[in-house]
């Protein structure tokens, strides 16, 4: 609360015009407190009041033939010019603040506080600056106490905020394992059925599976995001390039829903930029994904161009639909997480899309803006920062000439999860390797020391010591498969997981679920990059 005049007012005794400058002097000897003499002019309802302040009085009777002049006179004459006269509810700081700007006479001569027509008392100068400093003491102790307060707050929800990304996580750990039986096990039925119902039921299960993954995996970023956890890794990307995979990745699904699917790099645009190529796939896959979804006929045109920009270049992802448009009330909350179109039927997926984009645009320094499509539809345009790339090094351009060949060998298994072993084993078996299969870090580490094999699967979390006890037997001394890739297998799918495994020395990582044919390349691939012996393509 404001302190007010009356708070610090003093009833001090008005004095009368009758009263002599003698006498007054009189009054402030008595009181070595007293500051000022309130005078009354005039009487009445019009009842008006001077100050004579102490140090005005004491200077005319110490002047040349002071007390000659003015001791016997009336001490109106010592009466300051246009004193300050505030109701008693006024506020002390209002009145210094009046006085500073303005010049007023409250800050030299105090102020004379009325109530209602009648006197009340006087405040000093210095009662007037006490009253402002210990308001503003108090007002920054208040702003203490709430920013206090605020950061309690912030650390509580980034407590909780990390308490929720590691809720997630672990659930997605326990989603993601059984994942891999329903969507491995769904896509080996698949290869092996002949045409007909049953093919048409094992798809229907992936896709299912595909679904619950792709809103499992948007949860997990989104608490990340709110975490503050999502890191950024910026590298070279070729512009066409990654317009050319968006095509190829989504054009089937366009051709199924016999949508037109274009998608284009301006003329002028910069060859090659520098960000994180991950998250902007994962921008610009949520925007057509969302522009396919409402799009019944017509056509999605995707334009991927760059502009100088103050801070040096802009890239704009514009996503352009002739779908069915979105509402002004729509508009206002559908960047919100788990907040859909009206228009959005029970199979438009979880409302989280757009949102994640939004984030992940802004966590990349730009925005995402909705607007109308002048032809229907509607039109999303991300606008972020981005780093010009300097040309491709030599090395880059090497020339891929063909594919290398190398013979398959056997596999050790380590995984604790019945399915995933047979979604595993069944793929790569189905590919031609040999597997063996052991349940636990224990027996791993046992046939490590007894057998060669051309490569080592082992789950992270396993009975008897996980996967790191199978890396540590691995390269112990001059062992069997001291030069063995060891690839760690896992359902958590975190940065944090992926760094832990290159810093512990995995060959590779294979995350839950395991699908059947991206198993079978990633692992190639692995043995490829590790220099496993190879032959000629065709020997």
């Amino acid at each position: 609360m404001p302190v007010r005049l009356k708070d610090i007012a003093l009833p001090v005794t008005p004095v009368t015009p009758a009263t002599t400058a003698a006498a007054a002097f009189s009054l402030f000897l008595s009181d070595t407190a007293l500051f000022a003499l309130p005078v009354r002019l005039a009487e009445g309802d019009e009842a008006t009041y001077g100050l004579v302040t102490r140090g005005r009085l004491t200077e005319a009777l110490a002047g040349p033939n002071g007390r000659d002049v003015y001791a016997a006179r009336s001490v109106t004459h010592l009466v300051g010019a246009q004193p300050v006269v505030a109701q008693a509810n006024m506020p002390a700081a209002l009145i210094a603040k009046s006085a500073a700007e303005q010049g007023t006479s409250a800050l030299t001569d105090g102020v004379i506080v009325m109530e209602q027509g009648g006197y009340v008392g006087v405040v000093s100068p210095a009662m007037l600056l006490k009253a402002v400093a210990e308001e503003n003491a108090a007002r920054a102790r208040a702003q203490q106490n709430a920013q206090r307060k605020m950061d309690d707050i912030q650390r509580q929800l980034t407590r909780l905020s990390e308490s929720r990304a590691r809720t997630l996580a672990f659930i997605g750990h326990e989603i993601r394992t059984p994942l891999t039986g329903i969507m491995g096990v769904a896509d080996l039925l698949d290869t092996q059925l002949p045409p007909g119902e049953p093919k048409r039921l094992a798809k229907t299960i992936s896709q299912s599976g595909q679904h619950l993954e792709r809103l499992l995996t948007d949860l997990l970023d989104l608490s990340r995001i709110d975490a503050g956890k999502l890191a950024i890794t910026k590298h070279p990307i070729e512009l066409r390039q990654f317009a050319v995979e968006t095509r190829d990745l989504w054009l089937p699904q366009f051709d199924e829903k016999r949508v037109s699917l274009r998608i284009g790099v301006a003329t002028g645009a910069e060859p090659r930029i520098e960000s994180d190529a991950g998250r902007l796939r994962q921008i610009l896959f949520n925007l057509v994904s969302n522009a396919m979804k409402f799009t019944d006929r017509g056509q999605v045109t995707v334009t991927l161009a760059t502009s100088p920009s103050p801070d040096g270049l802009m890239l704009t992802m514009r996503v352009a639909d002739t779908g069915r448009g979105i509402s002004d009330a729509d508009k206002v909350r559908l960047f919100e997480a788990f907040e859909q179109s009206e228009s959005a039927d029970a199979f438009s997926g979880s409302g989280l899309g757009l949102a994640i984009a939004r984030s992940l645009a802004r966590r990349l320094g730009g925005e995402v803006i909705l607007s109308d499509n002048p032809g229907g539809g509607c039109v999303f345009t991300v606008a972020l920062p981005v780093i010009k790339a300097g040309p491709r090094l030599a090395v880059e351009n090497k020339p891929e000439g063909n594919a290398a060949r190398f013979d398959l060998g056997e596999v050790l298994l380590a995984e604790d999860h019945e399915a995933s072993a047979f979604v595993i084993r069944e793929a790569l078996i189905a590919a031609g390797w040999r597997v063996e299969t052991v349940m636990d870090a224990a027996a791993a580490v046992t046939r490590v020391g007894q057998r060669r094999y051309q490569v080592i699967l082992t789950d992270v979390h396993m009975p008897h010591g996980g996967g790191e006890a199978v890396l540590r037997a691995a390269r112990m001394g001059n062992g069997l498969n001291m030069l063995t890739p060891v690839v760690a297998v896992t359902a958590d799918a975190s940065p944090e997981r992926r760094a832990a495994c290159d810093r512990a020395g995995f060959s590779g990582l294979i995350e839950k679920p395991i699908r059947p044919r991206p198993l079978v390349a990633t692992l190639a691939d692995i043995l490829i990059s590790s220099g496993q012996p190879k032959r000629a393509a065709g020997a």
